[in-house]
Parts: structure tokens; sequence; C-alpha cells
């Protein structure tokens, strides 16, 4: 999950920054700039989800008489970002990555729904403060009269102008200057893009870059405004001295509505804005910034999305769903562990203990992989056409992996209970830690295939407990949910984390260690 939050958030960072030098390109030419950030809250939601999920059908231009070709978007990516990854292979970070993945989903519901009741519960508050305004003209205008609210725009089904009662003692000619700025945000429907963009906000809270692309998007508005507003012929500097005058009187805050009243520095900003003369070079300028802004849209669009840029592209096979019904079971992968096959219509879906499921997809009738990870399976078939089990490969490891019945699942999953249920530790598992301290890759306890792993990783695990430095102590932690033990040995410059999990003759046949 914390690969999918970075991706999301640096292409909305991409996307902001895009937009932000396309509403310098629109100053430059005095154009609109509300409609580039509305476009860039949208697009910093559809593209993260569009990119990773969509397949569309390229033609074959050198040879037109086949078929279309079904290409994944993601596949078409170039810009590759580091991004944590599942690894299928590590017991407790998959545990632990599936645990924050749900804890994440349940906070950003959470956050949804809390964003949501305070939007719910300000429009609610807003209403009740409306019972209490006074109805009323200002220049043959309808609109609704406020001790210390306004100049503004409320409400969203029917939008109403309110002001303060202090503008009712100004001169006509001022308050025709604040009608018009408030009865061109009705026009324009500004109350209701305001709206928009914060039901989009309520769908991802969690995104930074959306807030200040909001923060943006309502100064935007009022920019775009003002130019309306002195595009009908007002003039300029009385329509600044009626700014400043309205920022001299702050009125009290009233949520995310259209409003004439901002900080005394926005004022100063669209008075600026408005005195800014054409320069010499602004056309171009404003065609080089364009420029600028759609090659970084198009750098946010080409940033590959987790599960992608790390793992080797593979082409699909076309498998009959009778072929794929075959591998349906499930398969022992340790002394607890199992991988669940199951076939979601024409899906196949593959699940290893204490993890979710995740799509498996064909290179050959026998021959499935991952794309969340760099893992790919071949299903053993007999002379009969038989399943008889799965060759898992993952990160230079190799798992042979029966196919077992449902009780013998079932079975596995009870020892598997009653053994995280007790907690309690290998009766020889001091022995066995310490030959994994030790280094020692001959030991007979050892599985060929650890051994043989040890032996690979030698100098970088030499490496990382030189820096660790001598062991001081242990401390048995407890069974993982994987039924593995798990000890925190303590070195002078720090700590680490070992696992393992012994089989039936009391052989390590899985272990893990890290800082």
């Amino acid at each position: 999950m914390l690969a999918i939050i970075s991706y999301v958030v640096i292409v909305g960072v991409l996307l902001s920054i895009a937009a932000l030098v396309a509403e310098y390109a629109a100053k430059q030419r005095g154009t609109s700039r509300r409609w580039i950030w509305i476009t860039t809250i949208i697009a910093s939601l559809l593209l993260p989800l569009i990119i990773p999920n969509v397949t569309v059908h390229m033609p074959d231009l050198i040879k037109p008489a086949t078929s279309d070709k079904p290409v994944a978007l993601r596949d078409m990516t170039s810009v590759h970002v580091p991004l944590a990854m599942l690894d299928l292979g590590m017991p407790d970070t998959a545990a632990k990555a599936h645990w924050l993945d749900v804890l994440f989903h349940r906070l950003w519901l959470a956050i949804s729904l809390a964003v949501l009741a305070g939007l719910t519960l300000s429009g609610c508050l807003l209403y009740w403060r409306k019972r209490r305004w006074m109805q009323g003209f200002l220049c043959g205008t309808p609109l609704l009269i406020a001790p210390d609210v306004g100049p503004a725009v409320v409400g969203l089904l029917h939008p109403r102008i309110v002001v303060p009662a202090w503008l009712l003692d100004e001169s006509a000619e001022r308050q025709q200057f604040v009608l018009a700025h408030e009865q061109s945000h009705l026009d324009a429907r500004d109350p209701q893009m305001l709206t928009v963009a914060l039901c989009l906000l309520v769908v991802m809270p969690w995104n930074l870059p959306l807030w200040w692309q909001f923060h943006r998007l309502r100064r935007a508005i009022e920019v775009d405004c003002d130019a309306r507003v002195l595009r009908a012929g007002r003039d300029m500097a009385e329509y600044c001295e009626t700014l400043i005058q309205v920022g001299q009187n702050q009125s009290r805050y009233i949520g995310a509505v259209a409003a004439m009243s901002e900080s005394g520095s926005f004022l100063e900003q669209r008075i600026k804005i408005m005195l800014l003369k054409p320069r010499k070079w602004a056309r171009l300028s404003a065609l080089a910034m364009m420029g600028v802004s759609i090659a970084m849209a198009a750098f946010a669009a080409q940033v590959t999305p987790p599960g992608a840029g790390d793992v080797p592209v593979k082409h699909e096979a076309s498998v009959s769903p009778a072929v794929l019904a075959k591998y349906v079971g499930i398969y022992q992968f340790g002394p607890y562990a199992v991988m669940t096959v199951k076939l979601d219509g024409s899906q196949l879906e593959a699940q290893l203990t204490g993890q979710p499921f995740f799509p498996i997809y064909p290179s050959s009738d026998t021959a499935f992989f991952y794309k969340v990870v760099d893992a790919h399976m071949d299903f053993v078939v007999t002379a009969q056409g038989q399943v008889a089990s799965m060759e898992f490969y993952q990160n230079g490891h190799h798992v042979s992996a029966a196919r077992i019945d449902a009780a013998t699942a079932q079975r596995l999953q009870s020892t598997l209970e009653k053994r995280v249920s007790a907690q309690q530790p290998y009766p020889d598992s001091e022995q066995i830690l310490q030959i994994l301290l030790s280094g020692n890759a001959g030991s007979p306890r050892l599985s060929p295939e650890l051994a043989q792993a040890m032996r690979a990783q030698r100098s970088a695990t030499e490496a990382t407990l030189g820096k660790l430095g001598p062991i001081t102590s242990h401390e048995f932690v407890g069974v993982n949910p994987q039924g593995w033990d798990k000890y925190l040995v303590r070195h002078e410059n720090g700590t680490e984390d070992v696992s393992f999990v012994l089989d039936s003759r009391g052989i390590i046949v899985g272990a893990l260690r890290h800082e």
C-alpha cells in the first residue's frame, strides 16, 4: 500500500507542477484559470486508476490484417520510480504488509467519512444561519443580508448572494461592483464547481496534492471572476478600491464558498494581477509555458505504477477455461503454509497463507506469472492429465508445492491455529537460533535449499552483521501468524528480527533475518 500511496502522491505533485506552469501561461494571456485546476484535480484522481488497470487495443501497423493486440497502459510507461514491493517469500513482511493494507483502508474510510461529516455539518450550520438572515434587495437584486457574512454566494441547488449589513450604507456604485462580482460567480456556476471539487476530495482525503490543488482552484475562481467583471466595462480603479474596502471589513468564515472577501495578501495579489499589463513577449512566453506544462503532464502519465516497473514484461497466452479449472486447488508450501488457487470468472487467482488473493496470468497452458511481483509458477501435470504439484519461483528461490486435498489443508490450518494460539517455541528453538546466528550453512538441520541460500547470501549477511556489531542478548517474541518462531536479537549497534520454521522432521525449511 505504501507503494500505491507514493505513486498517487508523485503523480499528484507532477500534475500540480504542470497546472502551476499552465496557470502562469494563462496569466500571460489573460485567459481563464479555474478550468486548469478542476481538470488537474480530476486527473490526479483518474490517472492513478487508469494507468495501472486499463488495457487498450493497439492496431498492428506492420501487419494490418492481424487482429488488434491488447496492451496494458502500465506496460507503456517508462519512468520507473523505486517503490516498495510485496515479497511473497517473506512471511513476516507479507503479513505486516497485509495488516498495514487493512489498517490503511480502514483509516481511509474513516477520514473520508469524517470529511464528509464535516462538510455535511458545515452545510447544516450554513442552512441554520441562512434562516436568521434577512431577505432584501440591493440595486434591485434580491439577496440575503447578514450581520457579519459576505459578500459571497452560498447554497448548492439554489445558490444566492449574501452581503454584509455594512454594504447597505455604501454608495450605489460600490454596491453595484459587489453585486457584479457575485452575480458573475452565479453566471459561471462557480459554487457548483467548488462543490464538485469538494466531493472529489472526499474520495481521496489523504492525497495532500489534492488539497493544494483545491486551494489554487479557489484562488483561480476569484481571479477569473475579477477578469469577467472588468471585461464587462467596469472601472478598474473603483473596482480595486471596492476590493480593498471589502478586505478591510473581513466577514466570518463560512466554509468553501465563492466569496469576494479573502485574506489581505490574496486581495493584494488580485489587484496586482488586474493592474498587470501584457509584456512584449507575452504570447511567446505563454506558448513556451504551455509546452512545459504539457510535457510535465505527459511525464506524470509515464510514471510506472507499483507492480509494473520492476517486474519483467511477460506476454499473456490464451488458455481455455477448462484448462484453468484444472489448476483450482490447494498446494502445500511448507509445514503450515498453503497456496490456494481459485477461478474467478475467467481469471485465475492465488493466495498464500496470511495474504490476499492476487491474479495470476498464463504464459502457456501450464506456466503462470504475477504482475504485482516478479514471481512465476509452473503446474506439473501427469501423463494422465492430473495436476500433481506447483513449482514456484521468486527472487532466485524455488519451492515445490505438492497438491493436497481440502482435509489435509484443514489439518494444516488447525495445527497452525493451535501453534499460534499457544505462542510456544519449538522444543529446540534455542539451538535452531544459534545455528542461524552462527551462519553455519553446513548444519544437518538445514534443508539443502536453505543451506544454499545462506551460502549465496553470506557476504551480504556478514556486511550487515558487521554494522550491527556483536550480539549482546536475545529474546523469544512469539509465534507469528505463519507459525514461525520469532526472536528479537540485540547487537551493540542495533537489533534484528530472526524467524524460522521447521518441518515435521525438525529440519529448518525457512528462515528470515532482517533489521
